[in-house]
């Protein structure tokens, strides 16, 4: 396993970003000092990290770089009801489903 990270620690992070994009579009305005900043501080490590997971066949260099490329739009985006639902829900399926591969594969 090249992962410093399990599995759950993503399907936590993937419910929480739901959760605070769900707050967003319900209005609540997240200050980007106490919330957002400490959140991407404390997160980023996950997305970084999935350019350490082992490859295969279909979950080659380039979709694990976008996997983490869009955790990492996802990170910020989650904060604003601006971010067009279904551009979120789109990231958050893709993410989902590599995810889940990279586990069901022994990648993370």
């Amino acid at each position: 396993m090249s992962s410093n990270h399990t599995n759950r620690e993503y399907v936590q992070l993937m419910d929480t970003i739901y959760e605070r994009y769900h707050k967003a579009l319900n209005g609540y305005e997240f200050d980007f000092k106490t919330e957002v900043e400490p959140f991407l501080e404390e997160n980023k490590a996950l997305a970084s990290n999935i350019l350490n997971f082992d490859t295969d066949s279909r979950f080659h260099d380039s979709t694990r770089e976008k996997t983490s490329a869009e955790l990492m739009e996802l990170l910020m985006a989650c904060h604003t009801s601006r971010f067009r639902e279904r551009h979120f829900y789109e990231k958050y399926k893709f993410i989902n489903l590599w995810l889940k591969h990279a586990k069901e594969e022994g990648l993370m």
